[in-house]
């Protein structure tokens, strides 16, 4: 009988090691997060890193390990379903989307792992969320919607002459179709002509910002995936026929674009950033309210605006942020 409860205690002991060194070993898994960024842009790489910013500091904090993966769907929704259920196998902590059409996606993969969406136009016209304060799914993240009223209104006083507007979007973005409504109501309002050319890939910018020149004093890159990806073709349609291109964000002016009123993303991606935090520490995505990015401030493009003979008045110069 003794020999019999020594084996039944010992049993019992090594079964209490095996629990403790499970639930020791499980606390020390790494952390995952899996990101799909819809297009390459600078606006979408300042959200990453800012984001990255934020977790790493409390992964340093918890003594966790972040394994990062990042996969770009370079434009195409079809690649940007196939990465989001990739991810969904790989059962990680959080998904991280860049762009609207990737939140979908991951949107579309899974609604048990918590997604976070970074610097969505409209969330809850996207269907990404019930409403801002409380998304109300296994999504939240943050908000970009650009201040177009400042943007046209810094337009119209830097060229008091224009009189009419080409804009190139693509009509199956929902975050672009938000933004268009937003324009075209501005412009109505402030009495200028809104020329327009939809495409439906990033290959057909070049051809119809062209078709635009003509009938157009300047060009404009709304909040759109598409075009923004293809900035770059943008800005060469506008240099051949010296039409200033404007721009709604930082990152479009850094490339070329010549100047705007826009939020910091690298700052949004710090407030994205906060709401993994707290993800990963136990809360809920759908009790986490969207974070909305600040209206910004003046960002100007040196070399743009000197080859467009764009000038600035002091009181603007006083507190914008360069790009040569």
């Amino acid at each position: 009988m003794k020999k019999g409860s020594l084996i039944f205690s010992l049993l019992v002991i090594a079964a209490i090691l095996i629990v403790f060194i499970a639930n020791k070993n499980k606390g020390n898994q790494d952390i995952r997060i899996c990101t799909i960024q819809y297009v390459d842009h600078p606006n979408l790489d300042n959200v990453y890193h800012g984001f990255q910013e934020e977790i790493d500091k409390w992964a340093k904090e918890n003594n966790k390990k972040v394994v990062y993966e990042l996969q770009n769907a370079n434009g195409d929704i079809s690649t940007a379903n196939q990465i989001a259920n990739l991810y969904v196998n790989k059962k990680p902590d959080i998904i991280l989307t860049l762009g609207t059409p990737a939140a979908q996606a991951a949107q579309n993969a899974t609604s048990t792992i918590p997604i976070i969406f970074g610097a969505i136009t409209d969330p809850v016209e996207a269907g990404l969320a019930k409403t801002m304060e409380k998304p109300g799914m296994n999504l939240t993240g943050s908000c970009d919607k650009w201040p177009y009223e400042k943007q046209f209104e810094m337009i119209k006083n830097l060229i008091p002459n224009i009189s009419s507007i080409g804009v190139v979007f693509n009509p199956s973005e929902s975050n672009s179709e938000n933004s268009m409504r937003e324009i075209r109501k501005i412009t109505k309002q402030m009495g200028l002509s809104l020329n327009e050319a939809s495409v439906s890939k990033s290959t057909e910018v070049y051809s119809a910002a062209q078709s635009l020149i003509r009938k157009s004093d300047i060009l404009y890159a709304p909040a759109d995936n598409t075009v923004l990806s293809a900035i770059e073709a943008y800005l060469k349609v506008a240099k051949q026929y010296n039409k200033p291109l404007f721009v709604g964000d930082q990152g479009s002016v850094e490339k070329g674009g010549i100047a705007t009123f826009g939020p910091d993303y690298y700052e949004l991606g710090i407030d994205t950033g906060k709401i993994g935090v707290r993800i990963l520490n136990g809360e809920k995505p759908s009790d986490i309210g969207v974070a909305v990015a600040s209206t910004g401030a003046l960002v100007i493009n040196k070399s743009s605006s000197s080859y467009f003979n764009i000038t600035y008045p002091d009181s603007l110069l006083k507190t914008a942020k360069f790009f040569d």
